[in-house]
């Protein structure tokens, strides 16, 4: 398993924000909104595959990054810390 860091800016009017919402939580991965374009992904998918999931939806004008992630320190984030630590620990 592998923790994932996403960041994405839409550029457009498709996908709405809410529809990139609904469309990360109906990937099957662990994952959660840590600030408000930045989210937390868990899943023993390889970055690719994550990559290429998320970017299916995009339009050619907006952003994408996704980074595997080994370590990390956080605070006052959207997602419950103590939920967020459970998920990136189990999937270390």
């Amino acid at each position: 398993m592998s923790n994932y860091i996403v960041s994405y800016d839409l550029n457009g009017p498709k996908p709405s924000h809410a529809e990139m919402d609904k469309h990360l939580e109906s990937s099957g991965y662990a994952y959660g909104r840590v600030l408000e374009t930045v989210w937390y992904i868990g899943t023993s998918s390889d970055i690719e595959s994550v990559y290429n999931y998320i970017d299916q939806i995009l339009s050619s004008n907006d952003r994408l990054l996704v980074v595997k992630a080994t370590e990390a320190i956080w605070r006052n984030l959207l997602l419950n810390e103590e939920s967020l630590q459970g998920a990136w620990q189990q999937n270390q």
